[in-house]
């Protein structure tokens, strides 16, 4: 089996600190909700490309932001505005040699904020988004459209009669047994050559579940920005926390709270990927925090192919 692609998702981009990520995260998604972020990212790897790295072992997905536009209360996108956009963009890396670039279609989002989704909204959404996809894919190549848990499964059969590669999207307001359950479902009924982007994964346990044929996630960042890293031991990936300042949002075993023995071993071993990953560093700096992050995750699923069945462990 194919091995499965992970792709970092990114807004921000430093050329000292893409000097070391450059060397695991070879996948990227990115959104136009960032394009400054975007166009800095492609200014760091066309200089980079020959000296520091060869981009035809690069893949690039550019995400519309659609729903982080709509979160944000700012006015949607306009379709013509996101083409127009895709068409430029292709023009200014003609001379990058990625091995892979691929667009998300601009989705419609169903409802508005602060209001429940109702059956209508989606059924709106489901049928502009379409309306975007049927357009776009006239003039942006490798683009995928999104098939989100609520939609109806007669739009996936219209969905696969243009494409096998697509996006599917669980919602993250479902609990992590309804996401399995759905996206169980959507394996089920889908083409068997279908190639599904799984979109926006922050739990391992979903990325873990299916046969994907990529996925994507903002874990290695968020898990940074809450004090926390993410560290690989043997078919496991811990979250330590190092901050002292606790937040719901943070998980994980304090690094406090292991043996000093357990201690020594998790900071020899952080030493020995860069001399920069002390615990002073650690504690301090986010941006370490987040090199940590994407090493070891990188690590974790380089090797991954097989998926695992959790379905039953993870309902009882």
């Amino acid at each position: 089996m194919e091995k499965v692609k992970y792709y970092f998702s990114d807004s921000s981009f430093n050329a000292d600190d893409e000097l070391f990520y450059c060397k695991y995260a070879l996948n990227r998604l990115i959104s136009y909700h960032y394009k400054t972020s975007l166009y800095k990212y492609i200014d760091i790897y066309r200089k980079l490309h020959g000296e520091y790295l060869d981009l035809n072992n690069y893949n690039l997905l550019i995400d519309s932001g659609a729903y982080s536009i709509w979160n944000s209360g700012k006015p949607s996108i306009n379709v013509e505005d996101y083409k127009i956009f895709c068409l430029e963009l292709l023009i200014h890396i003609s001379d990058m040699p990625f091995n892979n670039i691929e667009f998300i279609n601009l989705d419609s989002i169903p409802g508005e904020r602060n209001r429940p989704v109702t059956e209508y909204d989606v059924k709106i959404a489901q049928e502009q988004s379409y309306e975007n996809y049927l357009l776009l894919k006239n003039y942006v190549p490798n683009l995928l459209p999104v098939f989100h848990q609520g939609d109806s499964f007669e739009y996936l059969h219209e969905i696969e009669k243009y494409t096998l590669r697509y996006c599917v999207s669980p919602a993250n307001d479902k609990s992590v047994s309804q996401r399995l359950l759905w996206i169980q479902d959507v394996f089920k009924v889908a083409n068997p050559n279908f190639k599904p982007h799984g979109l926006g994964f922050s739990n391992a346990t979903i990325a873990k579940a299916n046969p994907w044929h990529s996925f994507d996630a903002s874990t290695h960042a968020l898990r940074a920005g809450f004090g926390v890293i993410m560290y690989k031991i043997d078919d496991k990936l811990l979250d330590i926390v190092v901050s002292d300042v606790r937040t719901p949002e943070t998980t994980g075993t304090h690094f406090k709270n292991f043996t000093k023995l357990e201690q020594q071993k998790i900071l020899n071993d952080l030493q020995q990927i860069d001399d920069r990953f002390t615990y002073d560093n650690i504690v301090r700096e986010g941006k370490i925090r987040k090199m940590i992050n994407v090493y070891n995750v990188s690590r974790y699923y380089e090797s991954f192919s097989k998926p695992i069945n959790v379905i039953q462990e993870t309902l009882f």
